[in-house]
Parts: structure tokens; C-alpha cells; sequence
């Protein structure tokens, strides 16, 4: 691992639980010496990335500033939005954009429908990547090895326990996920909640994310299931087609 992972590793650290984090939190957490911790608190606060408080350090003004330029001008936002609006207008459901990022899903662009309820994870935020449409047609996309990383990774940690996931059922499911070009889930991660979700592409036709219809079961279906899978892979291949042309 080089210098430059290592250092940007303690931002991993930052958690709603835990905002500010010291040089005893590295160490503790990523194993690092004091000398080097020291080190990259000096040299991120250096850069605004993080500020110093009283008690240890938080997120600086410099996230501030980066996350506004990602949300006027990532590609997958831009390109996205006017898609976002028509599908939230056209079936009053939740329009979610999310995106593949260092072995978690995470949403970064989310509309409201008209009948709202839990979302899972808001802006910003991981979702489940076992119990969410939004995860697994993404995880579905990765190469093989990809997969079986992820699975690996995450199926004995104990939140999942209660799935009791097994590697063969779980890559039977990504093959049918691949084969019908969407995924559906029904009150797996909240009770009443069903979603359809269909990935999206780079222009290498590398799985880049996913976007997502979800909203209560019975708004959900009040439409046929073929009309609303068939909205979402539409806009999502418009959605890779446009980041390809860019």
C-alpha cells in the first residue's frame, strides 16, 4: 500500500457516529504508527481536507467545496437528472442514482416521489449491498472475481447473519440478475418498500452504478411490473449511452 493510500485511508474513518477522529483513532483503527498518523492529519489539514478542533479533527471546507463541484458537474449527475425528473413525474416512485466506489454502492443523486418513505440511505450514504435492488444488479455486472471479493468480504459479518448467504445460491442470483438486465426487491430491507433497479455503464461497458425505482408496495403495484422494469432499463441504457458520448 503506498504513502498516498495509506493517508487517504483516514478519511475512510469518518462515520456518523464518529466525526471527529485523532491520531489514538488511527492508530487503533488503521494500525499505523503515532509518527505516521501525525503525519497525514498534518498534511490533509495542510490541504483543507480536514480542519483541527479542540478534541481532534473533522471534515474540512475543502469536501465542502469538492462536493459542490461533483454535484454541478460529475458526468453521472448532469447527464442524469432530467431522466431522474421524468421517471419521478411519470410514476410518483423514488428515483435513485448510485454509484460503485471502493467495494460499496453509494447514492449520489436521489428524487423524492410523492409517496415517500425510507430510502435505505441517503445521499451520500453506503447502502446494503445484500438486500437492496440498487446493490445487487450492480454487484451482478462486476467480472467474476469481483463478485466472489465482495461475497467474501462481507457474507460473515453479523448483520447479514440472519441471510444466511451462500456462495452458490448468491451466484446463481447475480447470473439471473445478468440474464433478465434488472433486479427486484420486496420488503427485504424495509417492510412494504419494493424497488426495480438496472445498472449503468461506462464506455468501456464497465458497471460505473445503478438506477433505481423504489416506493411503497402497493404505489409500486399499481403499475404493471413489465411497464416499470421496462421505464428503468430504458433510462438507465439512455443514461450509459449519453455517458459514453461525453
Amino acid at each position: 500500500m503506498n504513502s498516498l493510500r495509506r493517508m487517504l485511508n483516514v478519511l475512510d474513518l469518518f462515520r456518523p457516529d464518529q466525526p471527529v477522529i485523532d491520531v489514538d483513532v488511527i492508530c487503533k483503527e488503521l494500525g499505523y504508527t503515532p509518527a505516521s498518523a501525525y503525519r497525514y492529519l498534518r498534511e490533509l489539514g495542510g490541504v483543507g481536507l480536514l480542519v483541527r478542533l479542540p478534541h481532534g479533527y473533522a471534515l474540512g471546507p475543502r469536501v465542502i467545496e469538492l462536493e459542490h463541484q461533483m454535484s454541478d458537474h460529475d458526468p453521472l449527475i448532469v447527464q442524469s437528472r432530467d431522466l431522474v425528473r421524468d421517471l419521478c413525474e411519470q410514476t410518483g416512485l423514488d428515483v435513485l442514482i448510485s454509484e460503485w466506489y471502493g467495494g460499496a454502492v453509494v447514492n449520489v443523486l436521489i428524487q423524492r416521489g410523492s409517496d415517500e418513505g425510507p430510502l435505505g440511505g441517503g445521499r451520500g450514504r453506503s447502502i446494503d449491498l445484500f438486500q437492496t435492488a440498487t446493490a445487487r444488479v450492480v454487484l451482478a455486472y462486476l467480472l467474476p472475481r469481483q463478485i466472489r471479493k465482495v461475497f467474501d468480504a462481507h457474507a460473515d459479518k453479523p448483520e447479514w447473519a440472519h441471510l444466511r448467504l451462500d456462495w452458490k445460491e448468491f451466484s446463481k442470483g447475480m447470473l439471473a440478475i445478468r440474464k433478465q438486465g434488472y433486479c427486484i426487491s420486496e420488503s427485504e430491507l424495509h417492510a412494504g418498500r419494493m424497488g426495480v433497479a438496472a445498472p449503468i455503464f461506462d464506455e468501456k461497458k464497465r458497471v460505473l452504478g445503478s438506477m433505481t425505482l423504489v416506493g411503497r408496495t402497493t404505489r409500486f403495484r399499481s403499475f404493471e411490473e413489465p411497464h416499470l422494469c421496462g421505464l428503468i432499463a430504458r433510462a438507465a441504457a439512455e443514461l450509459t449511452a449519453r455517458i459514453a458520448r461525453q
